[in-house]
């Protein structure tokens, strides 16, 4: 009896539990209901930490990070786990056993259906869709659905996600036929890519690459562009998206296609539409805005609000500007204007700001200015200006903000038009207390791609704001140049959402060669926490500083646990800032900044309204990096000055091998307390020099040391400057 009675558990245990069930009857299991099934995996890394899975009758996603992120497409598998539901996709959760039978196994043969054959029929398996074609064809993938539609007019869409290989590649212009797995999200149905091989063109050839602009003059610039084979090439062009100042031909048998224009006006947009023709098939690449450049002085001023450090200067230092000052600094543009003020800032609670924008409106100055309509904004509350303001994007609880810091004057004015941007809000905090960074370019051309678009935003081109034909957010187009020769530097300008800004930022981080130094208030977008990595693992010298290291899906721990020398900022006034500097250490290089508005988060990269510079200078990004180089030595624990008068030092060799020396120069006889610390603060080194005056040479040994970040502080009569040096 003793021995019926264990078999009968055994076979109760084998057939309820651990029972085997094909997936097509295991999808129909309950809530929470446990289950084991086998199948072949048909995705890798490419959709994120799900894992698709397939057998001969249906297909199941599996979510559980720990064993999913090791399955790779081809791997068959058995899994035990339990069945949930997220946003509509059944899936297995709660894994308690997994197994990889064999790997290298052949996929299922794809469904082939239409548009709306993407349904629950075949969640989570394999489909093909044939002769479909992009409704934003010719632009960028970017995070987010893209809509797709066939020769019958069926139509769903792909959804790309963050790190998604698609992102940042040419959405095609063609027919296609695409495969993918069939998900879910709140009902919706989708299609999901798993990369370049699940898009093939449907058509003899395609454009690879959209017209890149070069050699921008007062009077004209080259388009260049390429195709997958040898085309005719062709250029329409004109002053409005009529193109109506005709087609011209650009060259033919050619797999490269360029065209150069000549004895077009300074600093005006001319709309361009390249045609490629192939084999009795002719693409058009969508119609974009290009400019030239302005008559414009070109002068770009950089300003913060707190201590810089010097020492690393190339001879051009910022401005720095506390807190009065700054505010002065404001009031002293708005009153210089002449003509107009477009005002895009997220928050103001300086009423005095509002004055001065009053007193411009009363002596004629058009004044026309936006904000968010979530935040309190007492500046422009209590009382209510004469002059018109629109509140856009009403759900900022649902993560949507106007969020831009830009202010443009006198647009119309070719020597007094400029932008004004930066990280700076009009608020007691950001302009007194938190780092930030103000920028001013005198360039008309960029004021007007600035104000094409606040009047995307704003509904019209009037003085009133036309709400109903306003656009923000996720409803905005690309519709602004983004390349400018100001001044002979280069600076590339976009807009979120619409501009698929935080590819463009990605590109330009990984353009790197020696050295990125980053201040961010939020960082929490994969894709660039992913590049730091990638750069700090090829030998590039990166270091950050970030605000708010607690929020949600923050790039922090990863980043530290990968070795990338990033702080936390737990010193009083925030890091304000949005901006990166690449290689401002390598004149010969390609030293950029970024900066604007825009945190390094997702809601910056598809649901709020933001601006973002590029800026391609040594000067600038050496203006920038003098400010780096003051906060984060202040944030390993050194209260330093940035200048003691009659003292200099310099370090080399940086990086450090076996030691460091220290060149000082003191016009007075002292003494010179030096002491070193990492990037945690912690002192590892210290020396004393007595009685040192005019020119001395200090080494001290570093082989003791590990291999990192080091600030060395040179302590005299109490003031304390730092230098940053490295230890390979």
């Amino acid at each position: 009896m003793k021995n019926l009675l264990l078999l009968f558990i055994a076979l109760f245990i084998s057939n309820t539990i651990f029972a085997q069930a094909d997936i097509a009857e295991a999808r129909t299991y309950a809530q929470g209901a446990n289950l084991t099934i086998t199948g072949v995996v048909t995705n890798g890394e490419s959709l994120g930490p799900i894992r698709y899975v397939q057998d001969a009758t249906a297909g199941l996603a599996v979510y559980f990070p720990d064993v999913t992120n090791t399955w790779n497409e081809g791997d068959n598998v058995t899994v035990t786990g339990e069945m949930g539901m997220f946003n509509g996709l059944i899936q297995v959760s709660n894994v308690t056993s997994h197994t990889v039978n064999s790997t290298g196994n052949a996929l299922p043969a794809p469904h082939v259906v239409t548009p709306t054959g993407l349904n629950g029929d075949i969640e989570s398996e394999l489909a093909t869709v044939q002769n479909v074609t992009f409704a934003d064809a010719g632009n960028i993938f970017g995070v987010g659905t893209h809509e797709f539609t066939d020769t019958n007019g069926e139509s769903s869409v792909i959804y790309v996600r963050s790190g998604h290989p698609l992102v940042g590649t040419i959405i095609p212009l063609g027919a296609v036929n695409m495969t993918g797995i069939v998900s879910v999200f709140q009902s919706n149905y989708q299609l999901l890519p798993r990369g370049l091989d699940d898009i093939e063109n449907a058509v003899g050839f395609t454009i690879t690459t959209l017209p890149e602009q070069s050699d921008i003059t007062q009077t004209g610039f080259t388009l260049t562009w390429e195709t997958d084979a040898a085309a005719s090439h062709s250029v329409r062009y004109g002053l409005t998206e009529s193109l109506e100042l005709g087609e011209v031909t650009a060259n033919s048998n050619a797999t490269v296609g360029t065209y150069t224009f000549t004895g077009l006006d300074a600093a005006t947009f001319y709309y361009a539409q390249i045609i490629a023709e192939s084999g009795g098939t002719e693409l058009e690449s969508p119609v974009r805005l290009y400019s030239t450049a302005s008559t414009s002085s070109g002068q770009i001023d950089v300003y913060f609000n707190n201590i810089i450090d010097n020492s690393v200067s190339s001879g051009t230092n910022p401005t720095i500007l506390y807190g009065p000052q700054m505010l002065q600094f404001f009031k002293d543009q708005i009153d210089a204007a002449q003509t107009s003020i477009d005002v895009a800032v997220y928050n103001n609670n300086r009423n005095d700001l509002t004055a001065a924008l009053t007193d411009a409106h009363e002596r004629g100055v058009i004044v026309r200015y936006i904000t968010d309509s979530d935040e309190f904004n007492s500046g422009i509350s209590n009382p209510t200006p004469p002059f018109p303001i629109f509140q856009v994007q009403a759900d900022g609880n649902f993560g949507k903000l106007m969020h831009n810091k830009f202010v443009v004057i006198d647009v119309d004015s070719a020597d007094d038009s400029k932008v004004i941007t930066g990280s700076m809000n009009w608020t007691n905090n950001n302009i007194g207390g938190d780092f930030n960074n103000v920028v001013v370019i005198q360039d008309q051309a960029l004021a007007k791609a600035y104000t094409l678009e606040f009047e995307e935003m704003w509904g019209s081109s009037d003085p009133t704001p036309g709400i109903f034909n306003s656009f923000a957010g996720e409803n905005k187009t690309d519709n602004t140049p983004h390349l400018f020769n100001i001044g002979g530097t280069l600076v590339e300008s976009y807009f979120s959402p619409s501009d698929n800004v935080s590819f463009r930022i990605e590109n330009a981080v990984r353009s790197a060669d020696s050295q990125v130094d980053f201040a961010i208030l939020s960082f929490t977008f994969n894709d660039l926490g992913s590049a730091m990595v990638d750069l700090h693992n090829a030998g590039i010298d990166v270091r950050g500083m970030i605000e708010n290291t607690g929020d949600t899906g923050t790039e922090f721990d990863f980043m530290q646990n990968n070795g990338v020398n990033v702080i936390d900022h737990p010193a009083s006034g925030t890091i304000h800032h949005k901006y990166c500097i690449v290689d401002a250490d390598a004149p010969n290089s390609d030293p950029l900044v970024i900066t604007g508005s825009h945190n390094w988060s997702t809601s910056a990269e598809v649901r709020n309204d933001e601006n973002t510079l590029i800026i391609h200078s040594e000067t600038i990004a050496n203006q920038f990096w003098q400010e780096f180089e003051a906060r984060f030595a202040g944030l390993v624990g050194i209260d330093a000055v940035a200048v003691i008068e009659g003292f200099e030092v310099t370090t080399f060799p940086n990086p450090a091998v076996e030691y460091i020396n220290f060149d000082v120069s003191l016009e007075n006889t002292n003494d010179i307390l030096i002491e070193i610390y990492d990037v945690n603060g912690k002192l590892v080194e210290r020396t004393n020099l007595q009685n040192i005056s005019g020119q001395h040479v200090q080494q001290m040994s570093v082989s003791h040391l590990s291999s990192g970040s080091y600030f060395a502080a040179f302590t005299i009569d109490g003031l304390t400057v730092a230098r940053q040096f490295a230890v390979k």
